[in-house]
């Protein structure tokens, strides 16, 4: 059985899907480096449930105090 090039197989097509959403997600990530941990630590002792809430959070701390300069 042979495929034509109009219709790649299954796994290339999965493939290149995952390959778009990783470059869409890539497009939002911000790269934290050794810190991972403290912004875990920070996000449990605040009691939030996910990072965009501690990063959302912490922006609009940071704007209140560029405000108040």
């Amino acid at each position: 059985l042979t495929r034509s090039p109009a219709h790649p197989p299954h796994d290339c097509v999965r493939r290149q899907k995952r390959r778009e959403l990783d470059a869409r997600r890539s497009k939002c990530r911000i790269r934290i480096g050794g810190h991972l941990e403290r912004w875990c630590r920070l996000k449990e002792q605040l009691g939030f449930t996910l990072h965009s809430q501690l990063a959302q959070f912490l922006l609009d701390r940071s704007l209140e105090g560029l405000k108040n300069d």
